[in-house]
């Protein structure tokens, strides 16, 4: 081997001593009475190498990345790189090592040092090379490897159980922070600060830095700062999580005190709430102290095959345990013996009975509340069982990692019941393919750093707090350019609409879709598919979507296991017909959407519900009733639009019809987009039958005329009628189609835009090409509406909404004159006045807005003290003598004046 060695033959033997130290590995693990962690590999490369030290560890992470998988399998944390380097051909060779340490499998920290000699004491130590000066800085070469630690303990028992370290969850939120930033942008390195949330004594939240695996409980809660590219300021979070590696993650009274506690304090500040659930539902246990001393009394002390009568403590051991009060007895005298018959066990220790129960039932009603006040997310690694399930469904809104499962009763437990072995795992009780399939999971990901990444982007589409207007971002997407996808009249993906496709002719170009390019993130996706939700941005304003499918889908129905004559069916779905499952779909996502403070697009394009039996049977009926109950109480603006070639028809157009809801939906048609009771088609059916059709031919066709005419004469002899009844009855004939024709289009004159704008049922009516501009500025404009609304009602809470629009219209005429009123009626100039208005301060440029506000609360105080004055007349006095208290010697003066003034006036 030459002394010198290039860099390319570095990095290859690196590579096959990776393998090779890997293959060795491989056979230790399969060495299954020895179990392996913490592994630890170590490199030395004898060659000097003329290079920078920056360039291996690039190397390294490249390589690293290639066999990531394989390496964190083999619970390799840590390796070691030593190797002598010439920063130039003539340069003195330098040790330097390079340190990888992968800890918790999604995090690789690389440290580079130099070895060199401390002049004091002749000894070689480590020193850091470069700007990031790492753990070993200052430390002599010698220094042993630092061995298993309690942490680690954990951190192996929760990844064996397939989930991550519950203390671990903080560094994977600032991993998938720096992820949502992106490359491009500047991640601050204070991009997530965070505190623990912990108990008291009194059972109050107190906040501490403590280090990791400080806890005493089944349940870790953290308060979280964000920085995130909505909220560069930051934005602030209450997470949850079960930590496993405690008695298997169970719940119990003091975990269900610290969950309650913390859920308290997300609703206290109106702050998202995030459960990370890892658990095994409600503790159960037994009175240890008991279940050592009992003593059991037999019918037949000599045949205990003839049964027992009871379980009894002798005198001494009652005497122990009477005294912890885990007993009730009862005394008898049985056998020449005194005997402590047990009536009931107690326990001397909490947590392991009724009370987790109670307890349980508290944190589900907070749950409940929560995810009515404010946002509420669950992320489900490894298992979600009982009161975990039911955690997260009351949440509602779920993410579910591949290899968990969301369940009541383990498989184990269902198949002692059914008395043989049914299920195989719980999977088939409660996995993705359950979950996902029937709404329960909204999505579902590979693993919990992607669980953590889909968080924080639900969360970007989210107000900070409930107090908040929606994050507005700079879109990058122009709101004004035309739409390039055209709906058409055969079935499409719908999804191709909202978020554009590849272009299907071009090769490499993009054919743009309503909403901002890469913004639109599905969920539910395979439940109920003949509705699609999800969420998305128009010209950067965070929004809830509901589109319909206009293709069949198919709704797979799996065979019960535990019922032998079951098996699997595939049932066809027609596209753009509400079914139950998506009807509940659709009355879910507004629900959710609202407790969001989303604003709604609905993208409609029903021909109503499906009414067969056994969808009657499935309740279609009650869950489109939810739709309307849903969109009643939504408090965002929600915007209904028939986009081109789509059909409202029927009871789909009553369930969200305007008048629902007036306040806050609006509903739009485009101009080739059809609104009716029924179809052309049926119409005619029901209205324009044969009978009616012959009278339009008759009335029509010069011909049916004439041979009609023909036929009035009371001449014609008995083969003449005949034969003018036949030639009428083959014109009839040959006309009857192409007049069935032009009924389907009479009918479909009835059903177009311009009839409904006509009779006051949609707002306007909008053209595909120029409707995402329109909406954008329409969806600002109701925005800004709201936080002016919201302005005015905090200042006088009796106005309504139609005085508050009245009011709102009068100071833009104020300001801008009336000569421009026509301009009330223009959306964009309306958003550009009430932004000018919102963010004017006090000062050179005063708000009209902000000056009128003023004088409505002044208003309004005053108006309110002279109600409670003539209502309580006796108190008149005291609140002026009050009152006085709190002035200035010149503002008395000036009552005094006033006062006398006012007894002076009548003698004048």
């Amino acid at each position: 081997m030459r002394q010198e060695a290039s860099f390319e033959y570095l990095q290859n033997e690196g590579e096959r001593l990776l393998l090779e130290a890997m293959d060795e590995l491989e056979v230790a693990f399969n060495n299954t009475s020895v179990r392996t962690d913490c592994n630890h590999i170590f490199l030395n490369f004898v060659p000097t190498v003329v290079m920078d030290p920056a360039k291996i560890e690039e190397s390294v992470r490249s390589m690293v990345m290639r066999y990531g998988c394989r390496l964190w399998k083999l619970r390799v944390l840590q390796a070691e790189v030593k190797i002598n380097i010439r920063l130039t051909p003539v340069a003195q060779a330098v040790p330097v090592r390079l340190f990888l340490t992968d800890e918790s499998g999604y995090y690789l920290d690389i440290s580079i040092y130099k070895e060199v000699n401390d002049p004091r004491t002749g000894n070689i130590m480590f020193h850091s090379y470069g700007d990031k000066q790492g753990p070993l800085h200052g430390m002599l070469i010698n220094t042993p490897y630092v061995t298993k630690d309690l942490l680690q303990a954990k951190r192996f028992q929760a990844q064996s159980l397939g989930t991550t370290y519950v203390y671990d969850f903080p560094a994977m939120f600032r991993q998938a922070l720096f992820k949502l930033w992106g490359s491009g942008e500047a991640a601050q390195a204070d991009v997530l600060t965070y505190t623990e949330l912990v108990l008291d004594s009194q059972g109050q939240l107190v906040l501490m830095n403590r280090l990791p695996g400080g806890n005493e409980i089944g349940m870790v809660a953290f308060k979280m700062k964000l920085k995130t590219p909505e909220y560069p300021q930051g934005r602030d979070i209450v997470v949850i999580s079960n930590d496993i590696t405690y008695k298997i993650g169970s719940f119990g009274p003091e975990e269900d005190l610290l969950f309650l506690r913390a859920s308290e304090l997300a609703r206290a500040e109106g702050i998202p709430r995030i459960y990370i659930a890892a658990n095994s539902g409600a503790r159960i246990g037994f009175a240890e102290e008991v279940k050592h001393k009992f003593q059991v009394g037999w019918v037949d002390p000599e045949d205990p095959y003839k049964g027992f009568k009871y379980l009894y403590l002798t005198p001494q051991d009652y005497t122990r345990i009477s005294s912890m009060n885990a007993v009730h007895c009862e005394h008898v005298e049985e056998a020449g013996e005194s005997r402590y018959v047990i009536t009931d066990i107690l326990g001397k220790e909490e947590g392991f009975g009724v009370e987790n129960l109670r307890a349980s039932g508290t944190i589900a009603g907070e749950s409940s509340l929560a995810y009515d006040e404010i946002v509420t997310i669950s992320m489900v690694t490894c298992r979600a069982i009982g009161i975990g399930a039911y955690l997260v469904r009351l949440g509602q809104r779920v993410i579910q990692v591949d290899n968990s499962h969301i369940i009541l009763t383990g498989a184990g437990a269902l198949n002692k019941v059914l008395g043989r072995e049914v299920y195989t795992s719980n999977n088939q009780l409660g996995g993705v393919e359950i979950m996902h399939h029937n709404g329960v999971s909204h999505t579902t990901v590979p693993d919990d750093f992607e669980g953590v990444y889909t968080i924080l982007q639900w969360l970007s589409y989210m107000p900070k707090d409930k107090h908040s207007p929606v994050p507005i971002v700079a879109s990058s997407d122009p709101v004004d350019r035309e739409i390039d996808f055209v709906p058409s009249k055969a079935p499409y993906d719908p999804r191709w609409m909202l978020a554009g496709r590849p272009h299907p002719t071009t090769k490499g170009a993009w054919q743009t879709g309503f909403f901002d390019q890469g913004s639109f993130t599905e969920i539910m996706q395979p439940w109920a598919q003949t509705v699609v939700v999800g969420r998305a941005r128009l010209g950067g304003i965070p929004v809830g979507v509901i589109a319909v499918e206009t293709r069949t889908v198919e709704l797979a129905v799996p065979a019960d296991p535990a019922n032998p004559e079951s098996e699997a069916k595939i049932i066809q779905q027609a596209g753009q017909v509400w079914f139950p499952d998506s009807a509940f779909k659709t009355a879910q996502a507004i629900r959710d959407f609202d407790r969001e403070r989303l604003p709604l697009l609905i993208f409609a394009n029903w021909r109503g519900f499906s009414g067969g039996m056994k969808d009657m049977y499935d309740q279609v009926l009650k869950f489109g009733a939810y739709i309307v109950d849903s969109l009643r109480q939504f408090r965002q603006p929600a915007l209904v639009y028939i986009p081109p070639h789509a059909e409202l028809r029927g009871g789909s157009w009553v369930v969200i019809d305007p008048t629902i809801n007036p306040l806050y939906v609006e509903l739009y048609a485009d101009k080739e987009s059809r609104g009716g009771i029924l179809e052309a088609e049926g119409t005619v059916e029901i209205k324009f039958r044969r009978k009616d059709l012959v009278k339009t031919m008759r009335r029509i066709d010069p011909t049916c005329a004439r041979i009609a005419q023909q036929l009035e004469s009371p001449e014609l002899s008995k083969e003449e009628r005949e034969s003018l009844e036949q030639q009428q009855r083959a014109r009839e004939e040959h006309l009857l189609p192409i007049f069935h024709q032009v009924a389907v289009l009479f009918a479909d004159l009835h059903d177009r835009p311009g009839r409904m704008q006509e009779k006051g049922v949609i707002t306007d009516i909008l053209q595909w090409q120029n409707a995402r501009t329109f909406l954008y500025w329409r969806l600002r404009r109701l925005l800004l509406e709201e936080v002016v609304k919201a302005e005015i009602l905090s200042a006088h809470s009796e106005l309504s909404n139609n005085h508050i629009q009245s009011m709102l219209r009068r100071w833009f005429l104020e300001t801008e004159g009336a000569v421009k009123g026509y301009l009330w009626d223009n959306n964009q100039v309306v958003v550009q006045w009430l932004e000018k208005q919102l963010s004017e301060e006090e000062g050179a440029a005063k708000s009209a807005i902000r000056e009128n506000i003023k004088y409505l609360k002044r208003d309004y105080a005053l108006k309110h003290i002279r109600t409670l004055v003539q209502a309580n007349p006796e108190v008149a006095m005291d609140c002026i003598v009050h009152m006085t208290q709190h002035l200035t010697p010149a503002q008395r003066a000036q009552v005094a004046h006033l006062l006398a003034t006012m007894d002076s006036a009548p003698s004048s």
